[in-house]
């Protein structure tokens, strides 16, 4: 070889420039996630704080969550138009319209499918409020057929009659983007449970219709380190509530403790262990609304269009669980991974199909990882959340975690304690499957004190 070839970089320069355009690009959660990885952040307050409008419009780019809303919303409205006849109109409410992405969603569904719906927009926020009216009157498809409320949507009265505007009636379809990270941790089951009194209690659909939080325990050094020095430079909170948020993190720096079973391929990542904790179905059944209002009106009956009240009116929110882990490898725990599943639609009239055609029976969303690719994948509207533990727990190996948290209630606010305890079986006599013996337990954190308002 010529010195005058290997002092030349031209090669050298031309094989990196194809290295570069020859990479894979990166899947868009890791693009809009750029200079997010492992900040954490506090969850929305979205039923006392009114969003700002860069918040909406980054909730509006993903390229996923409102294309499955328009396939749910299509899937709904030919379910409801097989059983009320083609002459109904079919009424649909967005709750919680924001800038009105779901708006045009519902309004293209009915396009294609060429079903006559009349849609209300419901939003608190004034300044979104002011968006929906200016763009119900300059956007081509909304063309001032969408009625624009300005209201909670739990005082809402409802939609009225075309021929009589003091009438009240009901909806068909109530469409709501309300999940937060963990599911029901921004509120939905008590907005949507407090917004049902519009919703018609025959054939009423609510989109999404169900959705459940799922919990897996992780390592996370940097996420401990970082919430240790926020502890003695925050001065907005004491040091032993920084331990009790649960906080909204794209998780990059960290493992999973708890996988399932290796598999026979080493190029094949194992799969980690993510478990249900509970879950919500909405509509609700008529009488739990009836008896949770009964009970706030002090064992009287109570309106059902007055928004709720009383000391234990929202007692049928509350879940807990107590999930177990099984942890092959020794390691340490540093706090658990909340995700979430949806179905936003599933029709009891179609074949089921996966969420690549369009006619398919179930429509879902899931930010779990180990269902994510399958229903919703490269979404991007949601990062997992984080509980913490204040002091990480060690796991031995062939060790067991017991996690125990609970969805908590007094009818002004919703927070969430947790609690982790590590196990270990000891070897009793000859042959004996060992004693369960517990080596480690956390504190018990509860977020009591920055809980949800409702």
């Amino acid at each position: 070889m010529s010195r005058d070839l290997v002092d030349d970089p031209t090669q050298h320069l031309q094989y990196m420039r194809h290295l570069q355009q020859s990479q894979p690009s990166r899947p868009p959660i890791e693009r809009f996630g750029q200079g997010y990885q492992d900040y954490m952040q506090s969850p929305l307050q979205p039923l006392t704080d009114n969003l700002e409008s860069i918040t909406y419009e980054v909730f509006e780019k993903d390229p996923v969550k409102y294309e499955w809303y328009e396939r749910a919303v299509a899937l709904a409205l030919k379910d409801l138009r097989a059983l009320l006849g083609d002459e109904r109109q079919i009424i649909v409410a967005v709750a919680g319209a924001g800038r009105g992405p779901l708006v045009t969603r519902v309004l293209q569904a009915s396009r294609k499918t060429g079903i006559n719906v009349k849609c209300y927009a419901v939003e608190k926020n004034p300044n979104a409020h002011l968006l929906l009216q200016r763009r119900n009157a300059t956007d081509p498809l909304w063309a001032n057929q969408v009625t624009v409320v300005a209201s909670d949507m739990r005082s809402w009265p409802g939609p009225t009659l075309p021929n009589d505007g003091s009438a009240l009636t009901k909806t068909d379809l109530l469409v709501s983007e309300l999940l937060g990270s963990f599911a029901d941790n921004e509120l939905s089951p008590e907005c949507l449970d407090g917004v049902q009194h519009v919703l018609h209690p025959g054939h009423g659909i609510s989109i999404p219709q169900s959705y459940s939080a799922h919990l897996t325990p992780i390592a996370s050094p940097r996420l401990h380190s970082d919430l240790l020095s926020r502890a003695s430079t925050d001065i907005s909170l004491s040091v032993s509530e920084k331990w009790e948020i649960p906080y909204v993190v794209m998780l990059h720096q960290f493992d999973y403790i708890s996988t399932a079973p290796p598999t026979t391929s080493p190029e094949v990542p194992q799969t980690p262990d993510v478990q249900q904790a509970w879950s919500f179905s909405h509509p609700v059944a008529p009488e739990i609304l009836a008896h949770a209002r009964q009970r706030g009106a002090g064992g009287t009956v109570a309106d059902t269009g007055t928004p709720y009240s009383g000391p234990t009116t929202n007692d049928h929110n509350a879940r807990s669980c107590t999930l177990r882990f099984a942890c092959a490898d020794r390691g340490v725990c540093h706090g658990l991974a909340g995700y979430f599943e949806t179905v936003l639609y599933s029709s009891p009239n179609r074949p089921k199909h996966n969420n690549n055609n369009s006619e398919q029976q179930t429509i879902e969303l899931s930010t779990n990882p180990v269902t994510m690719a399958e229903k919703s994948k490269d979404m991007i509207s949601w990062f997992p959340i984080f509980f913490p533990l204040k002091t990480p727990l060690h796991i031995p190996d062939g060790g067991e975690m017991e996690v125990s948290m609970w969805r908590q209630t007094d009818d002004r606010k919703v927070w969430y304690e947790w609690v982790v305890e590590v196990y270990m079986r000891v070897p009793v006599g000859e042959g004996g499957s060992g004693k369960r013996m517990r080596v480690g337990i956390s504190e018990l954190h509860s977020s009591r004190r920055n809980g949800c308002m409702m």
